[in-house]
């Protein structure tokens, strides 16, 4: 367009305005969503992958293999969402729903993170036994032998349960009946964490010492 001298190109400008809005020429226009993260974790550090996450019934994303999920959620600048954890088969997932805040990155363009849980819902306890005097003998647990100590009393096994179990073993000895105490019995608690325990016992033998006679040399008088 020409424009003759001693025109001015603001008034060109504001039938324009009228028409399409002039209101953010000049200024960046406001981000249309909100990026963030979120890390599913079984335990500290052990990323789980499969786990879903969820807004108003509708799927935002699955975490990947390193336990992290990118989301992107509409919203208003400090606006709190309930976000759902799914959590795969295997893992418990949390009765309360994650809480996030809808907020712009303040600093380059790293995303807010936000990190969940979906703990195992069963736990192991590796069981090591230290049987003095205890050799070749069965453990149990609900009359089932798990193990058997070698000839240096010494035994592993392995217990996989819920948490916050109790679990009872026995150290069978109805096949060396000489020993004490008799077929004896140790607790132990499951966790909320893998854990290592040892079972200590030592063994007596009842064995009666054996009478020994001695035949006399001389004659035996009679009364």
């Amino acid at each position: 367009m020409y424009l003759g001298a001693g025109m001015n190109p603001a008034r060109l400008l504001l039938p324009l305005c009228l028409l399409v809005g002039c209101g953010n020429v000049g200024r960046e226009l406001p981000a249309t969503g909100y990026d963030l993260l979120v890390r599913v974790e079984s335990d500290p550090n052990h990323p789980l992958a499969g786990a879903r996450l969820l807004h108003g019934g509708r799927e935002l994303g699955l975490s990947a293999d390193d336990g992290r999920v990118a989301i992107h959620v509409a919203g208003s600048e400090g606006e709190r969402l309930e976000v759902e954890l799914v959590c795969p088969r295997g893992f418990r997932s949390p009765e309360i729903p994650l809480n996030v805040t809808l907020r712009h990155a303040a600093v380059g363009n790293e995303r807010p993170e936000y990190v969940a849980a979906c703990p195992p819902l069963t736990r192991k306890l590796v069981v090591a036994a230290r049987l003095e005097h205890g050799v070749n003998l069965p453990i149990r647990y609900l009359g089932r032998e798990l193990a058997r100590s070698d000839n240096s009393g010494v035994a592993h096994l392995l217990l996989e349960g819920e948490s916050d179990k109790t679990v009872e073993l026995t150290v069978d000895t109805s096949e060396q009946p000489e020993l004490r105490p008799k077929s004896p019995t140790a607790r132990f608690r499951i966790g909320n964490t893998d854990d290592v325990v040892v079972l200590a016992q030592t063994f007596l033998t009842s064995h009666k010492p054996a009478i020994r006679t001695r035949r006399p040399s001389g004659p035996i008088r009679i009364h």
